[in-house]
């Protein structure tokens, strides 16, 4: 006897339902928590997955929202979560995301750091205040900006031929040229950037050497401004601290070398979270290292026949 479609669709349906939680990865970014504290940070899927913590050790994907493109990083502007997809940059809110418009035409670069700015062209925002509605307009760069990062104080603007220092606090908005930046670096906060060799301390020019036989990766700062790194051996991943022109290694336990991180927060008391693009997050405290999956919040069962289907 043949079972219509329907019959089995609703079945599969209602076994979904009576299953619980899922795993539900992939990841594709972290983005800080509204307080300092690492084990409140927000893990985000590539199409704008959102995975809040439980308060337990785990991180659950509760609404139903999602992004138009593809999200590549994120970060935190006051209050809100931002993210990046396509050169758009979007703001979380209770009801989902939202598209933010910074100029008619051009596609946004998002800046790194504690504060969150972006640039569309030569023009850069802040995304943690508004006028009129809409992103503070900072200044104007003397080129395109391919990179930028901020903290509390300034930031750091990178065009194509040149990289400047831009205050925020005393007088905001004067640029001052970075003579000594070198061309290719990844920007990291308005102190801290990732070069070939080293951490770059900006604007001093003091170069922290990376231990041999690493690949670095995702980095950010803490609350304390040391910058935090997370790096790929032959052993595995490890989680680099760089203070006082010293480097502390901390292996993070059950991930192995060929774990891809996505996004790390550290926070003032030595705690942290790494995102991995398989849909795990490590988490560090006193005790050591935990590994959590992301997953689907719990469905409350639904009494009465399943969903329509078309179709037989």
């Amino acid at each position: 006897m043949q079972v219509p479609r329907r019959e089995v669709v609703g079945a599969l349906i209602g076994v979904l339902f009576a299953a619980g939680p899922a795993w539900a990865g992939p990841l594709a970014a972290l983005a800080p928590g509204a307080v300092d504290d690492a084990r409140k940070a927000i893990a985000i899927g590539p199409g704008g997955e959102v995975y809040e913590p439980d308060g337990k050790g785990a991180w659950s994907h509760r609404a139903p929202i999602t992004t138009a493109a593809p999200l590549t990083a994120a970060g935190r502007a006051g209050d809100a979560v931002v993210a990046l997809g396509d050169g758009v940059v979007y703001r979380l809110a209770d009801n989902g995301w939202s598209a933010l418009r910074l100029v008619q035409h051009g596609k946004a670069v998002l800046g790194a750091g504690p504060r969150a700015l972006a640039a569309v062209g030569r023009q850069v925002f802040a995304l943690d205040t508004l006028t009129g509605g809409e992103p503070t307009k900072l200044v104007a760069a003397p080129g395109p900006v391919v990179a930028l990062a901020a903290g509390g104080k300034a930031a750091v603007i990178v065009t194509d031929a040149a990289a400047f220092r831009l205050a925020l606090v005393g007088k905001p908005g004067k640029l001052a040229a970075l003579p000594a930046a070198p061309r290719k670096l990844r920007l990291v906060s308005d102190r801290w950037a990732i070069v070939e060799r080293g951490a770059l301390e900006l604007p001093s020019g003091k170069l922290t050497r990376w231990p041999a036989g690493l690949a670095i990766g995702v980095a950010a700062v803490t609350g304390d401004d040391a910058l935090v790194a997370v790096a790929t051996s032959r052993a595995g991943l490890e989680l680099l601290t760089v203070r006082g022109g010293a480097i502390a290694r901390a292996p993070i336990d059950g991930v192995a070398a060929s774990a891809t991180a996505v996004g790390v927060v550290v926070d003032r008391a030595g705690r942290a979270a790494v995102a991995l693009a398989d849909g795990r997050i490590a988490v560090r405290d006193k005790a050591g290292w935990t590994i959590a999956a992301v997953s689907d919040a719990v469905l409350d069962a639904h009494p009465g026949p399943p969903p329509a289907i078309s179709g037989t």
